[in-house]
């Protein structure tokens, strides 16, 4: 094993040296950027800091060369040099940087590498609601180009996500493809954050020492590569798994060597995450001397890492990144309008050259009425300016109605926006009224725990209750996430045909959960070969809704229905029925208007409106319609009405799927 790691480390310093050796010979800026890139990059493993000074070069040659792409590589590279010592900050500055010169190149591999890096950034300071966002975009761009690579460092940090959500079997599945694929690939670097990641998950798993040999494997390529960077996260990773089983010794013995390698990186994160976890080793083997010292460390290097300040800035820094992005556009709509009115001026200098040469034509007929033989000469070249003059005249009033056209055009995408602006701030009404309730009723419950202890007995319904107004919360959450995705992607919905029947099924096993704690059974009835043509995202969110409204207002035993209406007009409607408490005639009248309301379920279940109001906006945008037929006390059946998918396909045999 060490011979094969000194082979592996002499063969990346011979690389090293054949780059350096290469760049002295190198005549012109872009290959010097390309090369000061890949020296960049062979560094960070090893000495993040030469790995840093290399990526500046780097993106100072690029800019004095007007080398865009270079330059958005080594901003990318200086950004990582950053993450690795926890300035999260100053890192999504550089990322933002790559990310708009990618954009405007559309250089795709340049936008994967940038989307996956600031979805690291937003990980690390716990936002993952945009880390998920970016990680989504890098993989979407990475499967439709066939980058495994990438798919694969995607793979991981989507297990990191669920790891921080505590879903570890779903964590575990994503690390395990990561470093199947990078195994396939041969690529060592990523395969150790792949077996580190595999390892450390199974702290959280019922028997932590099964994660021990990846994390061993992890420790021996990161020495063969001398990937110095990952060594104090695997070590300490190891250390914990001693930890929780008793294994004092071995605990500190790696512990220790992991807050070694820290200090070697110089990397206020690490230092501090190594100093914690020996403070917490010498408390438990009583050393207080020790474990005070190694407290002072964490304060001190923990203290420098501010990540709510960090937070803030990254959020200010998105927040301009689209910004700048709406000014840009702003810009070119005044630059469109700009040109439309010279495109007026130039046809009325027209207009004026044509009665210009029409008065010279009348004056030239005088004189030529005078001669007698000029007479019939002159009528004709009249009657050719007449001509003239009505072709222009004609010419300039299709110009009039083509001008004319535009700006109704324009004035009916400024009522879309403006509809668009009501619809936002309804949204955000709720937002305001639904997620105080929550999390003042959160704060009341810590302060009465704080000022006046309650037992076990007192607090669990407390909590119970609690529970339900943040599954509430969290649920109006996922919906505001999809409806802020639709809005980004607003101008490129996906039309294909989609089999109603396979989405059915996907999303009653998506509902069995739910549907099972009452007792209620779930029938897909959709024929097999029914097809209609929309966005499969956008309809899964509104079929996944109506079923979420369908259990909510059904009863402990009841039965929800899927099934379709044929229309003479070829279109087909989605139906989702139940048998359920029913709307009342009131109520009835006030769905899919601006009038808010809620109602409680059979099961007493909370709402916030919000699903209905997304669903429609969705079902509209698919060039649909949603309607509703309900009785109070017989239940209620929505239908989503959409274009019927035309394609020639072999016919299969209808299916019902029953969930009870």
């Amino acid at each position: 094993m060490l011979l094969l790691g000194s082979a592996t480390a002499q063969a990346q310093h011979k690389y090293i040296d054949s780059l350096t050796v290469v760049l002295t010979e190198a005549q012109t800026d872009s290959t010097k950027a390309e090369l000061y890139c890949a020296l960049s990059k062979e560094y960070y493993l090893s000495d993040t800091q030469k790995g840093l000074e290399h990526a500046q070069t780097a993106a100072n040659l690029a800019a004095k060369a007007n080398l865009p792409l270079s330059k958005a590589k080594a901003l990318n590279l200086i950004g990582y040099a950053y993450l690795v010592w926890g300035e999260f900050d100053k890192a999504m500055s550089y990322h933002y940087q790559a990310l708009s010169i990618g954009e405007q190149k559309s250089d795709t591999a340049l936008l994967i590498s940038t989307y996956n890096s600031l979805g690291s950034m937003y990980y690390k300071i716990k936002d993952q609601v945009r880390a998920a966002a970016n990680y989504n975009k890098a993989l979407r761009l990475a499967q439709k180009t066939n980058n495994q690579l990438a798919i694969s460092k995607v793979y991981n940090n989507l297990g990191n996500i669920y790891e921080e959500e505590k879903q570890y079997d779903k964590a575990l599945a994503y690390f395990k493809k990561a470093a199947s694929l990078q195994q396939e690939l041969g690529n060592k670097p990523s395969l150790v954050i792949s077996l580190l990641n595999v390892g450390n998950v199974h702290l959280y798993l019922s028997r932590p020492e099964q994660g021990l040999p990846y994390l061993f494997e992890a420790l021996q390529i990161a020495d063969e590569i001398e990937n110095t960077v990952c060594k104090p996260g695997i070590l300490k990773s190891i250390a914990q798994i001693y930890q929780v089983n008793g294994q004092e010794t071995k605990a500190l013995q790696y512990a220790q060597q992991s807050y070694d390698w820290a200090v070697h990186t110089k990397s206020s994160k690490k230092i501090a995450a190594s100093a914690e976890l020996l403070h917490q080793l010498y408390v438990a083997n009583k050393d207080y001397r020790q474990a005070y010292k190694y407290l002072s460390f964490f304060v001190e290097h923990d203290a420098q890492l501010d990540l709510e300040s960090q937070k803030k800035t990254a959020a200010e820094l998105a927040t301009r990144y689209e910004t700048e992005k709406k000014e840009l556009e702003n810009k070119n709509l005044k630059v469109e309008k700009a040109r439309q009115a010279k495109e007026i001026k130039q046809q009325q200098r027209i207009l004026i050259f044509g009665g210009v040469i029409v008065g010279l034509m009348l004056a030239l007929l005088l004189l030529l009425y005078r001669s007698r033989k000029g007479l019939k000469a002159a009528s004709l070249k009249l009657q050719e300016a007449n001509l003239l003059l009505q072709r222009q005249h004609t010419e300039i009033s299709r110009q009039r109605n083509e001008l004319a056209g535009q700006a109704l055009k324009l004035q009916e995408q400024n009522t879309e926006l403006e509809k668009h602006h009501h619809f936002k701030n309804k949204i955000f009404s709720i937002i305001s009224h639904d997620l105080r309730a929550p999390f003042n009723a959160i704060k009341g419950v810590l302060d009465l725990v704080q000022t006046h202890p309650m037992s076990a007995e007192e607090v669990q319904p407390v909590f119970k209750l609690l529970g339900k107004d943040v599954d509430v919360s969290m649920n109006m959450l996922h919906n505001l996430l999809v409806w802020s995705k639709s809005q980004l992607n607003e101008a490129t919905i996906d039309l294909q045909p989609v089999n109603l029947q396979q989405l059915a099924q996907e999303n009653t096993r998506l509902a069995f959960l739910q549907a099972d704690q009452k007792g209620i059974k779930i029938i897909n009835a959709v024929d097999a070969h029914v097809e209609v043509l929309a966005d499969k995202e956008r309809l899964n969110f509104v079929l996944r809704n109506l079923l979420m409204n369908a259990i909510k207002f059904s009863y402990a035993g009841g039965e929800i229905r899927i099934h379709t209406v044929q229309s003479t007009d070829n279109r087909i409607a989605l139906a989702v029925s139940d048998n359920g408490k029913g709307i009342s005639a009131t109520n009835l009248s006030k769905l899919f208007t601006e009038e808010r309301f809620t109602t409680l379920g059979t099961a007493r279940e909370k709402g916030t409106g919000l699903g209905l109001m997304l669903c429609k906006e969705f079902v509209e945008s698919l060039q649909g319609s949603i309607k509703v037929a309900s009785q109070e006390g017989m239940g209620s059946t929505f239908f989503v009405q959409l274009p019927k998918a035309f394609r020639s396909s072999v016919p299969e045999q209808p299916v019902s799927l029953k969930i009870a």
